[in-house]
């Protein structure tokens, strides 16, 4: 039962989603209400003050799931650590009572790692803990739009047109073969120059007290960030760093959104004027 750990501090909101990255099974919270949707079969809905314990369970041939079950032992949704937000729905079922229990029936308090009872800097860390899906800074789909509407104009029309002014001219196979060159780059390109730019798939922020990390590895340190700028087209925040660059985009729509703001606001970072 080692995978119930959660960090000290750990914030959570009054909505928000529990999913593996890959899709499926979905638990849905608001406030003390639960839902599981599936993609396939009907969902459910459940308070949680329906639920009696949590315990871990091994399903034949897969890997561990903590198992939510009613007063009666009965199930009512089951989730792996591995999650998104997992750990958010722990500290969830921490904060409304909800105990623990080993596979054999005994109670058991979620503990902490090893190496935060020997006092590291994560187990005195003070303030809120929690992980915020980014967006993208770059028009990404606009790009890969344009990309797929140039190479279907080059592909459709264009392949007529150059082979019938090309035809039985010495250069007839170069140009058809630039043209398909060209439709392969217009269509392959934008991808390429979104992952070299790492905006090809949605980043993370997590804060971790005073601390900012993207994507877990790199540090957003405070005093290199200028301000926030209001993006209107869709309603979302700049986060600016001191060399005019934009560090990260988020939207207070999301998941933990209006806490990330909050933490904005209480280390003195404002709306800078665009």
């Amino acid at each position: 039962m080692r995978g119930l750990y959660t960090p000290p501090g750990l914030t959570v909101p009054y909505e928000f989603q529990v999913a593996h990255e890959l899709g499926g099974r979905m638990l849905n919270v608001r406030g003390e209400t639960i839902r599981v949707e599936r993609p396939l079969g009907r969902g459910r809905t459940f308070s949680v003050r329906d639920a009696a314990g949590l315990t871990v369970h091994q399903p034949r041939g897969r890997s561990f799931e903590n198992v939510l079950f009613d007063a009666q032992r009965q199930p009512l949704c089951s989730f792996g650590m591995t999650e998104i937000n997992a750990d958010v729905f722990v500290q969830y079922l921490r904060n409304h009572g909800v105990p623990f229990f080993r596979p054999d029936g005994q109670p058991l308090e979620p503990a902490a790692r090893e190496f935060d009872k020997g006092g590291t800097d994560l187990g005195k860390a003070f303030g809120p803990r929690f992980t915020l899906q980014l967006r993208r800074t770059e028009p990404i789909g606009v790009w890969i739009g344009c990309g797929i509407a140039l190479g279907l104009l080059m592909f459709f029309p264009g392949f007529p047109l150059v082979a019938y002014f090309t035809y039985g001219k010495p250069y007839e196979d170069l140009a058809l073969d630039l043209l398909m060159v060209l439709t392969v780059v217009f269509n392959i390109g934008p991808w390429v120059l979104a992952a070299v730019r790492g905006q090809l798939f949605p980043r993370r922020l997590s804060v971790e007290g005073d601390r900012l990390w993207l994507n877990g590895y790199k540090e957003i340190r405070l005093e290199d960030v200028e301000g926030l700028r209001w993006h209107a087209a869709d309603e979302c925040y700049l986060l600016m760093g001191k060399n005019g660059k934009a560090l990260a985009k988020f939207s207070t729509r999301d998941n933990f959104g209006p806490q990330f703001m909050n933490f904005l606001t209480d280390h003195n970072i404002r709306l800078i004027a665009s």
